[in-house]
């Protein structure tokens, strides 16, 4: 498999769990179980570990007592959770699910070497 390609319309359970895309999967199986999840821009992110750790490398040039740079960790680290893939399931935690406005419905957007949690409506404006 090349990577996370695709979209996906997954819905939630009663206790946010989303069933991760088939073609998902593999990918997931090589790379781990866990998997950090945080909120973006209205909308979650997904990194499988390897990613998360790479772009926590990539944050390394910031400056954590300049205020700017602060700012733009803690609104990353902040909103940052540890998740794991269970029977090909994934539980979003109520406080990320509020911040991307996921309900029932969710879209699933693959992104090579991570992927994205949209609320239906968020996603169709974002991709006009």
């Amino acid at each position: 498999m090349n990577g996370f390609l695709g979209t996906y319309n997954v819905s939630l359970d009663d206790k946010g769990r989303l069933n991760v895309p088939a073609k998902f999967k593999g990918m997931l199986d090589r790379e781990g179980p866990h998997l950090v999840v945080c909120v973006m821009d209205g909308y979650l992110l997904v990194c499988p570990q390897s990613e998360w750790r790479s772009n926590e490398e990539k944050l390394g040039h910031l400056n954590a007592f300049d205020t700017e740079d602060r700012t733009r960790l803690r609104q990353f680290y902040a909103t940052a959770t540890e998740c794991e893939v269970k029977s090909g399931k994934i539980l979003i935690p109520a406080a990320q699910r509020e911040a991307a406005g996921l309900t029932k419905e969710t879209v699933i957007v693959g992104m090579s070497k991570t992927f994205e949690i949209w609320a239906p409506d968020r996603w169709e404006k974002a991709a006009e």
